[in-house]
């Protein structure tokens, strides 16, 4: 019963992730792959702002959106 809940929790997880990717591809079309205005290069650096941030405790979600707010925060529509 104990592994079910663990499995039930990884896709919480995965869940929330994909939702706040979702929803900053499309504040932020320069994290879109699918985007005219995708840019590797910032997308990378959001990347690298999230992995610190888990690293340090956030929830994968709530870190790719801190990363997302501080790196393109310029970039917002």
């Amino acid at each position: 019963m104990g592994r079910l809940q663990f499995n039930e929790d990884r896709l919480d997880v995965r869940d929330r992730y994909d939702w706040t990717l979702s929803y900053l591809e499309q504040e932020y079309p320069v994290i879109d792959p699918d985007s005219s205005e995708f840019d590797e290069q910032l997308m990378l650096e959001v990347y690298r702002r999230l992995k610190v941030l888990v690293m340090e405790g956030l929830s994968p979600a709530r870190a790719l959106e801190a990363a997302a707010s501080e790196v393109l925060r310029p970039f917002s529509h």
